[in-house]
């Protein structure tokens, strides 16, 4: 099983229970994975007429938990961009109401509460889906302007390691987000070099990186995309 975070859903009373952020390897948030969702997800548009969206580009990352009970809960996106596709949004939670194929994760033979998220791309989803329909599939990923060595080199550009000597190579890595308009965000460090000073210059020196990415698209139409930079040097 894979390293995964937890995290604790809170009341402004108190925190009810303890919820994974993912769900561990090999184990799928729906009964049949990502096709029999969006089968499924496909099914309850068609059967309750709802309404398609007035944007046909709009794509969301619907993120939910899914309670050892088979129960859900939406998880509201902090993204702005995604925050103002209101119509994805509200569907897709209208739909996800009337799907019974939930699957609770199981950790150390438990059922426990985990967070999942599934790419919503409502013109496709109200259109006639091929078989085995997974968009995440046919992602398209994120590209730096110059290749990413380029992007690795304007990292570097900004870690002085001037002044220490290291027993053995440093390695951190970090994640972000390339948004649909080219643009960074969310930088985070997912591994820690252990010397807080580089993992400052780390995040510093991406936050200064100001070129566009060209984003990521699934059938041409972009899409958020999440991107890790492991980064290694020594002396």
């Amino acid at each position: 099983m894979q390293k995964y975070l937890l995290f604790l859903f809170c009341s402004s009373l108190m925190c009810s229970q303890t919820i994974y952020e993912m769900y561990p390897d090999k184990q799928t948030a729906y009964i049949g994975g990502n096709v029999q969702f969006y089968k499924d997800f496909h099914h309850i548009l068609k059967d309750k007429n709802m309404e398609p969206c007035a944007d046909k580009n709009e794509t969301l990352h619907f993120r939910l938990v899914v309670y050892p009970d088979k129960s859900i809960k939406y998880v509201k996106s902090e993204d702005p961009i995604a925050a103002s596709y209101k119509c994805t949004s509200e569907l897709s939670k209208q739909v996800v109401k009337h799907m019974k194929g939930w699957n609770p994760a199981e950790v150390n033979g438990e059922k426990v509460a985990a967070a999942t998220t599934f790419l919503i791309i409502p013109n496709e989803l109200f259109g006639d889906l091929p078989a085995g329909y997974d968009p995440i599939n046919d992602l398209q990923m994120a590209t730096y302007e110059g290749g990413i060595q380029q992007f690795r080199k304007k990292v570097f550009q900004g870690i002085d390691i001037r002044g220490y000597n290291f027993k053995a190579p440093v390695r951190m890595e970090a994640t972000f987000y390339i948004e649909i308009d080219g643009t960074m965000s969310n930088i985070e460090l997912a591994e820690s070099s252990g010397i807080k000073v580089f993992d400052d210059m780390l995040i510093t020196s991406l936050s200064k990186i100001k070129n566009k990415w060209k984003p990521g698209t699934i059938h041409g139409i972009p899409v958020r995309y999440k991107f890790r930079l492991p980064i290694a040097f020594a002396n």
